[in-house]
């Protein structure tokens, strides 16, 4: 009987073998989307590597290793791989960093609280120095990252292929174990913010239901704990920036269009950008993450107490991507964050100037879409029509009073007519249907609510005196409210953007109109966001490097022979010549990463 059961083992071991690869190969396609998708094709947004979201691991972490031929090639440009990393935590920039945080950590904090619940420990000086010299160092790797994720920029819900390239250097740097799978899409399956087709099936498998932000945390795994975040999603933009060379030196052809396939890193994917800066945002949280990692000792304790949760947040960009993982529990995880922190590049504040106030830091928005319905017919008879664009005309007129007439004069609100639609290309045939879009913002909700209000109601009214009707009149599934900083943070957090800030001192900024989903997170933990400037400079010295291309030791150039070397850095978000400075890359690392490290002091 042993022979017979001897020669069954051997001829199941063999199958085993054999069929191990499809055995994988099913693992992997149940827990993310098609990874062969993505290995022919990276526009394709597939998701590789087996991966577990968070409800499946009840938020505890998860492993995953994309494996892709596209991204390994992409990989290979940046000037990092485990072994060098490894390497890093052996030089002495890491030594001195470790060093400088264990005698920051050891020392009594010097605190002095009017409220207990306030941070306002004394920034120290000798932390920073090294923070600052270790960024330094970083950025190469930085440069390489940012214009990675510029190459392939996805809209909300889509982020794919951002999300893959995130958990791939996550890998380089010796991180397995964080959460996938955050803010998903529970509308539908093709979202639109404002209820109308702004968004259409391509028919090429690009939209989908989200889930493609990240959670990592580094550090004990216990209280206290301290949240850093840092937005995903690009805009539908086609990009028009004049862009440097890669670290190739090839060349950029200054358009969104790959047919040169060249590996300049302008945007890939046609009629989407990189337009706000969320490529530097994530940039400089893996910076971040990086060197917090560095701070892991031998018996792979941290030399600081407590947790640093980094959150990847997609659909920031309308989709209130901040606000479903909210909803999904991100701030209930263990241990539930006491602080959190985030930043945006401001093109409005010189390069390296930190921008910071208490209150409202940004205000609250919606978007609407106003469908105005009339009777159509000949241009040459307007007695027998009712004209829905001459109606529409007085109603982008009459929404004006609602700030003017209806506001207190010691608020502030924005009323914002972006889009007017009418007519389908007959010239002389009067429509019977117009559509006006637009948004409407304000400093407090309740503003922003009255705004709503009296919108609906000036324009239903304008439109009847017209002989026509507001057929319908919608707004955003989640509006955003106002980006409020604690007060309680400002002694804490002007001492902490002073010390990383250029000239030694935070800008005192007025609040922006302009809106955040962090608002979501800051209305759950107390919080603060800030701007880091990055305008006012051209991002090249010479025209001599613009000319032959020149990219020096660290990977810097922006500059293209047909913009004369010089691209400028003080152009507004969401503009399609957008351009990043480069060189504010590493003071966000020291940001993140003075902020978590002085704040877990302040908490310990």
């Amino acid at each position: 009987m042993e022979a017979p059961l001897l020669s069954k083992l051997v001829v199941a071991i063999i199958a085993l073998l054999l069929f191990q690869p499809s055995i994988t190969a099913v693992v992997t396609a149940s827990s993310s989307s098609s990874t062969a998708d993505v290995a022919a094709a990276p526009s394709c947004n597939g998701n590789g590597g087996a991966t577990r979201t968070h409800e499946q691991c009840s938020g505890s972490t998860t492993t995953t290793s994309p494996d892709d031929d596209w991204l390994e090639d992409e990989m290979k440009n940046i000037p990092f791989s485990r072994t060098s990393l490894r390497e890093q935590q052996q030089q002495q920039s890491t030594i001195s960093l470790l060093q400088a945080t264990q005698t920051f950590f050891s020392k009594e904090s010097s605190t002095n609280h009017d409220d207990d619940d306030a941070p306002t420990t004394q920034p120290n000086d000798e932390l920073q120095q090294t923070i600052h010299d270790h960024a330094s160092s970083l950025q190469p790797i930085l440069i390489s990252i940012r214009r990675l994720l510029h190459r392939y920029p996805e809209l909300m819900y889509q982020e794919r292929i951002t999300s893959q390239i995130i958990q791939r250097i996550l890998t380089e740097m010796g991180i397995t174990n964080y959460s996938v799978g955050w803010a998903k899409n529970i509308y539908s399956k093709y979202y639109d913010p404002n209820d109308n087709s702004i968004m259409e099936d391509t028919g090429e498998g690009e939209y989908d239901g989200g889930g493609h932000g990240i959670v990592v945390d580094i550090g004990s795994g216990e209280g206290p704990c301290v949240l850093l975040r840092a937005d995903m999603d690009a805009l539908p933009l086609v990009e028009k920036t004049p862009l440097p060379p890669d670290l190739t030196g090839v060349e950029d052809d200054g358009g969104d269009d790959d047919s040169n396939n060249d590996p300049a890193f302008h945007s890939h994917h046609h009629g989407k950008m990189h337009a706000c800066g969320h490529d530097a945002h994530m940039t400089m949280l893996l910076g971040a993450t990086l060197l917090l990692k560095s701070l892991q000792n031998d018996d792979n304790g941290y030399a600081f107490p407590g947790t640093i949760r980094i959150i990847f947040q997609p659909a920031e960009e309308g989709g209130a991507g901040a606000k479903r993982m909210t909803e999904e529990g991100v701030l209930k995880l263990h241990p539930p964050p006491s602080y959190a922190f985030a930043m945006h590049v401001w093109p409005t504040l010189p390069s390296g100037h930190i921008g910071f106030r208490s209150g409202a830091m940004l205000g609250a928005a919606d978007m609407f879409t106003l469908v105005i319905e009339g009777v159509g017919g000949h241009a040459a008879f307007p007695h027998l029509v009712k004209d829905p664009i001459v109606a529409s005309a007085a109603v982008i007129m009459n929404v004006q009073t609602l700030l003017s007439r209806s506001m207190n004069p010691l608020e502030s609100g924005v009323v914002s007519i972006t889009q007017v639609t009418a007519g389908d290309g007959a010239f002389n045939v009067i429509p019977d249907k117009a559509v006006l879009r637009g948004t409407i913002r304000a400093l407090s909700d309740d503003a922003l609510l009255k705004l709503r209000e009296g919108l609906v109601h000036i324009a239903t009214n304008t439109a009847r005196a017209h002989g026509c009707e507001v057929a319908s009149s919608t707004f955003s599934k989640d509006h955003y409210p106002v980006t409020m900083n604690d007060d309680r943070f400002y002694p804490f957090a002007a001492k902490v953007a002073g010390l990383v800030s250029e000239g030694g001192e935070h800008t005192a900024v007025e609040p922006t109109m302009g809106a955040e989903d962090f608002a979501f997170l800051a209305q759950g933990v107390p919080s603060a966001f800030f701007f880091l400037g990055q305008g006012g400079k051209e991002s090249v010295s010479t025209d001599d490097e613009a000319e032959d291309g020149h990219v020096d030791d660290v990977g810097r150039s922006s500059g293209c022979g047909k913009c004369g070397g010089k691209v400028p850095t003080n152009l507004g978000l969401h503009h399609p010549e957008f351009n990043l400075d480069e060189d504010v890359l590493g003071r966000g690392v020291e940001l993140f990463a003075n902020l978590a490290l002085r704040a877990l002091k302040d908490l310990q």
